[in-house]
């Protein structure tokens, strides 16, 4: 599990171009951005993301309340994340002592997003969405998130092969 703030600007990367032309990407510049919350299922290789207004504690607990939906009563989830500052507030509390027979959260260590599959679906969406791509609105930009994330709400080989936790024991 990660939450995200995906920049409406264009993110430029490597790209072709005809030899002594320099590429131009158009853009709006400002700081507008679209808050993301996320967390893939490793094992069946799906992915659930909710768009926040925000990344603090309250939208964190929606996105759990959310995503806890999603999983039958009887099922125990234990969910990976880093130390973020909303990920221990006080104000979670409450919810988390009601939701533990339900829900346990596993924090990583410090500075390992490498840990984290999350962190490479967030990758994976820039790269795919973002990277050297200008949107006429942010309207267009939300869009092309959703259409997205909508490919992997449904199990996907490529989920599960880059998430694998196989892959996460290896680089320990």
């Amino acid at each position: 599990m990660d939450e995200a703030s995906i920049q409406f600007a264009p993110t430029i990367t490597r790209m072709w171009s005809l030899k002594g032309f320099q590429p131009e990407i158009k853009t709006y510049g400002g700081k507008k951005r679209q808050s993301l919350i996320g967390a893939v299922d490793p094992d069946e290789g799906i992915v659930h993301v909710a768009f926040a207004d925000n990344l603090r504690s309250p939208a964190f607990q929606h996105f759990l309340e959310g995503l806890l939906v999603h999983f039958p009563p009887s099922k125990k989830l234990s969910l990976v994340l880093d130390n973020a500052r909303a990920h221990h507030a006080k104000s979670l509390e409450p919810f988390l002592e009601l939701m533990k027979h339900r829900l346990e959260l596993v924090f990583l260590p410090p500075y390992s997003p490498e840990l984290n599959p999350m962190e490479w679906f967030w990758k994976f969406l820039r790269k795919n969405v973002t990277h050297n791509t200008f949107f006429p609105s942010f309207k267009e930009f939300q869009r092309s998130l959703i259409k997205f994330i909508r490919k992997y709400k449904r199990s996907s080989e490529e989920i599960i092969t880059r998430c694998s936790y196989q892959k996460l024991f290896n680089a320990l």
